[in-house]
């Protein structure tokens, strides 16, 4: 159950920061692909807010909702079911979008109770090895969610298959994620007393980490927010501007991904050898630093004319650089003045995703509806500008905070 819920959140933030693009041609067909890319940002931003608010909602609703633990699938459900079942474009014109839109709205307050009912359920009176392996769990399930909805909506651009066929198998991915809630919606029903006891962790706790640590819930996003804008900067979204934006041919983006893959497994590698011999927290420091310079070394000598596919593969290696050492410096302390901690890392991760994770999308595709340049250098700007503040933010963080 846990792990459905967290796995569909992700696979839907993947399914629409990488792919939401070729959606454009069944809901918005008139639209050029920079307005595209725009529209389809805003949507993910305030779609992801939307979660955020469902997460707060669910809080102060906790008693209420305590009577019907299954009311936020039901709403899942249902919306992915209309979300399968909407006329396109040509159908109803413009009002495809706006019902789109607002399924879209509704659908993430309802992953907010989701979330937010995860987040409580596993602060529940576990034992401490239950809690972490619950915590770590969670990440697992999201990365699952992810890594499933990539692989699948490569598969199907690389086919090269029609509009039609597109709209086909977006319907597909929709009642796929319909039947899945179905499965939550099992267990849900299953363990319902169970389920309830989650109120243990109540509301008055909740509102208390929000108040009260705040810090370190904004410090924690802050920190991992850099491997977050690489994934979807990078991985879920270059490969589309290389096909639709400069002509890539699919054999030749399906080369430059695997290359990134495995450069991303050797960068992880390579900081865990590092991190034997070199404090992990003085090589995050020491890489927040170097990609940095990079990063404006970049933009000064003019690398994307000849080297972007260059600078495509040197991000895949950073971010297993930092998916590597983010659990070593991030999950191993301790914090002396913390109450909730398990909630603020939930909170933090879920801060990084939701909000800063779009928020630099949406920052990516306003810079080339102004610019009308897929060559630009927003990307390396947007690293550069979250390098030197994962640097600070990583510096204020380690002053209270002793490693175990």
């Amino acid at each position: 159950m846990i792990f459905s819920s967290t796995y569909l959140d992700m696979y839907d933030m993947a399914l629409f920061v990488g792919y939401s693009i070729y959606l454009s041609a069944i809901v918005l067909p008139p639209v050029k692909l920079f307005q595209a890319l725009l529209i389809f940002s805003i949507v993910l931003f305030t779609v992801q807010l939307s979660k955020i608010f469902g997460i707060i909602l669910f809080n102060r609703l906790i008693k209420r909702y305590q009577r019907n633990i299954i009311r936020a699938p039901q709403v899942i459900g249902v919306c992915y079911l209309f979300l399968a079942l909407i006329p396109d474009y040509s159908q109803i014109g413009l009002w495809s979008f706006a019902i789109f839109w607002m399924l879209r709205l509704i659908q993430g307050v309802a992953f907010g109770f989701e979330i937010g009912f995860t987040i409580n359920y596993s602060n529940m009176n576990f034992n401490r090895s239950n809690k972490r392996f619950m915590y770590y769990f969670i990440l697992f399930s999201g990365e699952i969610g992810a890594l499933v909805s990539i692989l699948f909506n490569r598969l199907l651009v690389d086919h090269g298959m029609s509009v039609y066929m597109f709209d086909l198998f977006w319907r597909l991915q929709f009642l796929m994620g319909c039947l899945f809630i179905l499965v939550n919606l099992k267990f849900r029903v299953k363990h319902r007393r169970t389920m309830n006891a989650y109120t243990e962790f109540s509301r008055r706790s909740f509102f208390y980490t929000l108040k009260h640590n705040w810090r370190y819930i904004l410090l924690r996003s802050l920190i991992i927010s850099l491997h977050v804008c690489l994934i979807v900067m990078v991985i879920f979204r270059v490969p589309n501007f290389l096909h639709l934006a400069m002509g890539f041919s699919y054999a030749r983006i399906n080369v430059i991904l695997l290359t990134v893959t495995v450069l991303g497994f050797v960068g992880a590698n390579f900081a865990r050898i590092l991190a034997l011999v070199y404090s992990p927290v003085k090589l995050m420091k020491i890489f927040y630093i170097l990609v940095a310079i990079f990063s404006l070394f970049w933009i000064i000598f003019d690398g994307n004319d000849h080297y972007y596919v260059l600078w495509v593969e040197i991000a895949g290696f950073v971010y297993g650089v930092f998916v590597r050492l983010t659990p070593m410096v991030l999950y191993r302390v301790v914090d002396f003045d913390v109450h909730n901690r398990l909630t603020g890392r939930y909170l933090g991760n879920i801060l990084a995703y939701s909000v800063f994770g779009s928020f630099a999308v949406l920052c990516l595709d306003l810079s080339r509806v102004y610019s009308h340049n897929f060559h630009n250098y927003a990307p390396s700007l947007i690293i550069l500008v979250v390098s030197l503040i994962g640097f600070i933010a990583l510096k204020i963080y380690t002053k209270h905070f002793t490693q175990i």
